[in-house]
């Protein structure tokens, strides 16, 4: 009988105590260290900028990646002097503990170890008893076990209370003192250090003297163990306690709600921001903002990057005006861009050797399958140089430029540069794409400008390549950096095309309805661009300078347009006043070795071909270098006085001449704003073998058109207007449609009629020296 009960009694402690092992394996509290946490975000230097508070209504900031070694030093000599040594429970301060309670017949000390206090915290504070201080000791020596001293430090300098909603170190820091906890005094270290031990009673604003007894204690504690001498004892003692707390910066929030978005499971984040700048830019930002507001338009974004890494420096999602849509962050927001794609079209025709910088283009009335794109100014230059067409944003040539290049080819050079927006088949966007016709982000515009400067900054010499340069963002433990470095992929544009792009938009003029205006701001080199979508819904402006990328948008978030709302009067405003509170810097240095000199005609600025009479060196991007010769100087056989042209055969005494060719619609607005353009002599009347070359056009309707009637307000059918333009100053012309005369104009070449049948439609004009014209339309007519 009794080895049956000595045996039942062995098997029941080897129960017990592989029930108690396993009691002790897993005895941390479940989730004990998942507490919500503030969303917080800091800048470059460690500045708070941002913080939202946890879903338990507490500030309660996650652990940085060190500890505020000021901060742990007070902690231990307070709280638990041998930390360091112990394994969870330091024996002496339990029986020193229940010495003193015994004595004062009450609980005056516990005897606790910063481990066990963990503990407590981790389960809430539950009420104290025998039992539960037992299980609080296994539970600390099992905490030692499981996790380093320095991860128990990081949790209850985390989770610590420090009086009314603020928990832990790091937030406490921040309200109370304005600073990092790495940047306490010693004064404020002690004072946080003290706070956890009686939260409820000693808290900033109340039983102050308290408070500074329990800190002073501390401060002479520290200074006796050798940490800081006599003086800074006397100094420390002497500064003030904290008030109440302070509210938290809220600067970047836009920011801040992006990267939780993007990392959800991370609640730290640490940006390329700098609070000084931010804190500017947003002022600037919200001032253009509320002058803005007058035309009922409200919403403003800016955002400053680093124009040699892609560091963005300053985020302001929108402005604060209250309501109307404020809460939208406009830099993800895909809108349209306007004219805002134009200088990588310039950019990518350079590169791929389609024209020079300053080559002649056509400015002319175009209509391409009911298409009509306009220029601003609602004028026309018949020819103009590229770099002017880039620099004064004309619609026209930027539309026949894309034509020529390729819609689909344009959408995947967009693509590389990071545009993902634009997804999107290339005929769902068409030519109007390049008006603003698809959508962009500011973000993907400020990243499309960084390849521009990434490419300069970054061009090596002694392989002609672009090499990217990433500069590694900083990351605290337990933290996310956020995407804030601009992207660029190498090599979509060579570093010569991308520095004449930059050339033609250094310093650019805007027309408005005043005229000519010159560059705004300061005398600083700047190369910008402005954009303005259909209807005045947005507005845009980019410029970069050698340090800097500063990109803006204006408009309303909801996407209400308003008279005004313009690239050139509501953006670049705000783009040059944010320019004006940047460190002043310099432009470009030329990628000389993607240059290359060559001879190009000195009025058309193409290339020059054998028949310019006038010629002039200019370095070109060596990729432009196979661009096509300039067609407009042609060989033409004159008469002795140069009134006719013919042939040889039918003028004698004639000789050829090289002359400046424009086709009739160029020549007839080219020659507005260049009284001294001399159009072709007509052709002599015994030559008529000569290669007659057309003086008139028609501008409208385009060839193959269709065309349909539109009633006015009162029901009355309006007229078409159709136009045709002559070389000739005056010149009489007579019009036919169907072979049916239709009437006579001079000088001013507008007819207004309405077909009479549907179908289709023949129109012959006939100019009073015999030569002719025919233009085949479709016209739907009255129904």
């Amino acid at each position: 009988m009794y080895r049956v009960f000595h045996h039942r009694r062995r098997r029941l402690l080897r129960i017990s105590f592989v029930a108690a092992l396993v009691w002790f394996y897993f005895c941390l509290p479940a989730g004990w260290s998942d507490k919500p946490l503030s969303v917080v975000l800091f800048d470059r230097d460690g500045k708070l900028l941002a913080a939202q508070i946890a879903t338990d209504g507490q500030w309660r900031f996650a652990p940085g990646d060190s500890l505020p070694q000021k901060f742990v030093t007070a902690l231990k000599r307070f709280e638990d002097r041998n930390f360091d040594d112990h394994h969870g429970v330091y024996l002496p301060s339990l029986a020193r503990a229940a010495l003193q309670n015994l004595k004062a017949k009450r609980v005056v000390s516990g005897g606790s170890t910063l481990s066990m206090q963990v503990i407590r915290l981790s389960r809430d504070n539950p009420k104290r008893s025998f039992t539960e201080k037992l299980t609080e000791m296994a539970r600390a020596i099992r905490l030692e076990t499981r996790y380093s001293k320095d991860e128990i430090l990081h949790f209850y300098c985390t989770h610590a209370p420090m009086g009314g909603n603020v928990v832990g170190v790091e937030a406490a820091a921040w309200r109370y003192f304005n600073r990092s906890p790495h940047e306490l005094t010693w004064a404020e270290a002690a004072t946080l250090a003290v706070l956890p031990n009686a939260p409820g009673l000693i808290h900033p604003g109340k039983n102050r003297e308290r408070l500074k007894e329990k800190r002073d204690r501390l401060l002479d504690a520290l200074h006796l163990d050798g940490h800081f001498d006599a003086l800074t004892l006397s100094l420390s003692k002497g500064e003030a306690l904290p008030h109440q707390p302070a509210d938290l910066n809220q600067r970047a929030l836009h920011l801040m709600h992006r990267m939780k978005r993007e990392h959800p499971l991370n609640f730290r984040f640490n940006s390329t921001l700098t609070d000084a700048l931010q804190r500017q830019t947003e002022a600037i930002v919200n001032e253009h903002s509320k002058r803005l507001s007058a035309n009922l338009v409200h919403n403003c974004a800016a955002l400053i990057a680093d124009a040699q890494t892609g560091e963005v420096l300053a985020y302001v999602g929108n402005s604060k005006a209250g309501e109307h849509g404020s809460h939208v962050d406009m830099i993800t927001a895909p809108r349209s861009p306007g004219s805002s794609l134009k200088p990588f079209l310039y950019c990518a025709m350079l590169d791929e050797a389609m024209m020079t910088p300053n080559q002649w283009v056509s400015d002319v009335p175009l209509t391409l399958s009911g298409f009509r794109p306009q220029n601003f100014s609602s004028s026309f230059a018949g020819v103009v140089p590229a770099s002017e067409a880039l620099a004064r944003s004309l619609n026209i040539p930027a539309v026949k430029q894309l034509k020529r290049y390729g819609v689909a080819a344009f959408q995947q050079k967009l693509h590389d540069l990071g545009f993902r927006q634009l997804h999107q088949s290339a005929s769902h966007y068409g030519l109007s794409l390049i008006l603003g016709g698809g959508e962009v982000t500011l973000w993907e515009l400020a990243s499309g400008w960084y390849h521009f400067t990434a490419t300069l900054h970054h061009y090596q010499t002694f392989n002609g390549q672009y090499t990217k340069h990433v500069t590694p963002l900083r990351a605290d433990a337990g933290s996310t950096p956020p995407q804030l470095q601009l992207s660029a992929t190498p090599a979509v544009f060579s570093a010569g095309s991308v520095y004449a792009t930059l050339a033609a938009l250094e310093g650019v003029k805007r027309p408005d309805d005043l005229g000519e205006w010159e560059q705004l701001g300061s005398a600083r080199r700047i190369a910008w661009k402005t954009g303005t979508s259909y209807g005045y819904r947005d507005a845009w402006a980019t410029g970069v300078s050698d340090r800097y990328i500063v990109c803006v948008w204006v408009g309303n978030a909801d996407g209400t347009g308003r008279p005004g709302v313009i690239g050139s009067r509501a953006a670049a405003p705000l783009l040059f006043d944010l320019f004006d509170g940047l460190p002043s810097d310099g432009f470009f240095t030329p990628p000389y070795d993607d240059l290359i000199e060559v001879e190009v005609c000195a009025q058309t600025g193409a290339k020059a071909g054998p028949h310019c009479s006038h010629r002039k060196l200019q370095a070109i991007p060596r990729n432009a270098h196979n661009a096509p010769i300039c067609a407009h100087h042609q060989p033409i056989f004159l008469s002795a006085d140069q009134r006719f042209r013919g042939n040889i055969d039918c003028l004698r005494g004639g000789a050829l001449h090289s002359w400046l060719v424009l086709d009739p619609l160029e020549a007839f607005y080219f020659k507005r704003s260049n009284p001294l353009y001399t159009p072709l002599p007509p052709v002599h009347p015994d030559c008529q073998s000569a290669d007659e070359r057309a003086q008139m056009a028609i501008v409208y309707p385009a060839e193959g058109s269709t065309l349909t009637a539109a009633r006015d307000l009162d029901g009355t059918w309006q007229p078409i207007v159709f136009e045709a333009v002559h070389t000739e100053p005056i010149v009489t012309l007579h019009w036919h449609l169907n072979e049916r005369y239709l009437g006579t104009t001079r000088n001013l070449h507008q007819l207004e009629f309405i077909p009479e049948n549907t179908g289709e439609q023949h129109l012959r004009i006939v100019s009073e020296d015999g030569t002719t014209v025919v233009r085949h339309f479709h016209f739907i007519g009255k129904p």
